[in-house]
């Protein structure tokens, strides 16, 4: 063999092995290096009122975490990013997320056009999604276990607001108008199905557009057939819009809507006054307020003990299962640490509702039923989260008062 020949030989033998090196050097440099986390939360847009707190607790949560060893024995890196409540932007965030940060883990990701968007970016991707979204369809047909849904799903809250109606309101004619929109139409469907059955008369029922220039018409339409209450379900923007138009034409009846709509963090008083928001009722998904695991999150978020936070307890319950179960996976890969969801949210095991004090536990071998802080973080196989309540206000003085938590 003539030296030339050899030279070359050897050359490819150690591009070689230099290849073949280069990625447990790769590995052993991540195995050292922080977790990444993508958090799409809605600082803008629609849901703009809810997402500055959400990312609050996601940093706070995250802190925690790492200030009590982090997970793996390393540290968890947020990229909080905005969705601007938008479709789109969350799909692109989704991306970038996965293939610029290399995340396991897709978190925040407030409402339905959002959680949509990004589903089947997940799927395929094999990562995490974990959701506040309550859209049934998310978490419908085979997810293979990489989508998580930390919210009450549509038709839950079609059930409660019924329920509520038919035992505590009393109206007995209602309309109906709801937004064109995958997480309002299981709840009208659910609702309207519920009074007819129960004896009620739903008036009339309407689906509008989102962002039209006016909802006149259909303001109109219903509430000129004068039921006793009306029952609003969509977003901010077009209630505001919707209530205008409902005190511009002076009618009488009752109005219920969705917290999301009538509150907001109290963006709704802000845009039509108090005398326009008036005795409105609002329901909500909420937190069990007198819960341990609750009560320690407004200590983490310096809140006052009567403060009552809708989503952002929900962010911190992802990042809290999303570290319990790579810890009790021993992987940061969604491939290994999805199935370890079930496990350390539902139990069988130790109920504990610390993060931190979680995490030691799973990592000295002990079972574990962790206890969030907006819910009780346990789920069905498919991803629906359980055990979730949800809460009815009444608008007084221009203050949203409340009156009631229930469960479905």
């Amino acid at each position: 063999m003539d030296k030339n020949r050899r030279r070359i030989i050897k050359s490819i033998g150690a591009a070689t092995a230099s290849s073949l090196a280069a990625p447990y050097l790769n590995l052993a440099h991540a195995q050292g290096s922080p977790i990444p986390l993508g958090v799409a939360l809605p600082l803008t847009g629609n849901a703009g009122a809810y997402g500055p707190d959400m990312a609050e607790a996601a940093k706070r949560t995250a802190a925690k975490i790492n200030a009590g060893g982090g997970v793996l024995g390393r540290k968890l890196e947020l990229f909080i990013e905005d969705s601007e409540s938008s479709a789109a932007v969350a799909a692109n965030l989704s991306h970038k997320f996965i293939n610029v940060h290399k995340a396991q883990a897709l978190v925040g990701y407030w409402g339905t056009p959002e959680g949509m968007s990004s589903r089947p970016i997940a799927i395929q991707n094999k990562v995490v999604l974990m959701v506040s979204s309550a859209a049934n369809a998310i978490t419908e047909g085979d997810t293979q276990g990489y989508v998580w849904r930390f919210q009450l799903k549509a038709t839950d809250w079609g059930t409660v607001i019924s329920r509520a109606t038919l035992n505590k309101l009393g109206f007995k004619s209602v309309g109906v108008m709801g937004l064109q929109n995958a997480f309002v139409l299981p709840i009208m469907k659910v609702f309207e199905e519920q009074m007819k059955a129960n004896g009620r008369q739903v008036v009339d029922s309407l689906i509008y557009n989102p962002e039209q220039p006016s909802y006149r018409a259909e303001v109109e339409r219903i509430f000129g057939k004068n039921p006793e209450a009306v029952y609003c379900f969509g977003l901010l923007p077009d209630f505001v819009s919707i209530m205008k138009e409902v005190y511009r034409g002076g009618f009488e009846s009752k109005v219920v809507a969705l917290s999301i709509m009538a509150d907001a963090e109290g963006k709704f008083v802000q845009a039509v006054g108090p005398k326009v928001a008036e005795g409105i009722r609002h329901f909500q998904p909420m937190p069990d307020v007198a819960a341990p695991g609750y009560k320690k999150f407004l200590q983490l978020m310096d809140a006052p003990a009567d403060r009552v936070l809708l989503f952002p307890p929900n962010t911190h319950d992802q990042i809290a299962i999303t570290a319990l179960a790579m810890e009790k996976a021993k992987s940061p890969m969604a491939v290994d640490w999805s199935k370890q969801i079930i496990p350390v949210g539902n139990g069988p095991g130790q109920e504990v509702d610390d993060v931190v004090e979680a995490l030691k536990l799973v990592r000295a071998g002990t079972a574990i039923n962790f206890q969030g802080a907006g819910s009780t973080c346990d789920f069905t196989p498919n991803g629906d989260q359980l055990g979730r309540g949800m809460g009815q206000w009444i608008i007084r003085n221009g203050k949203s008062v409340f009156v009631e938590y229930a469960k479905p």
